[in-house]
């Protein structure tokens, strides 16, 4: 009866445990899709090279 007590108390643990992994997962799920968002015509600015110098170092 013991050992039946044991297996609940550690069954139940371990299933608060998953379902707290779970929550933190879809939070994480929703801020990644919100900074997806946030960011998403930042990779343009890459392709304007006005403010960028030249490598005075580099041999040609």
């Amino acid at each position: 009866m013991k050992k039946l007590f044991a297996l609940t108390v550690l069954g139940t643990l371990c299933f608060a445990s998953c379902a707290q992994k779970e929550e933190k997962r879809e939070e994480f799920k929703e801020e990644h899709s919100v900074i997806e968002k946030r960011n998403a015509g930042v990779d343009s600015a890459t392709f304007n090279d006005e403010g960028q110098v030249e490598d005075s170092l580099s041999v040609k």
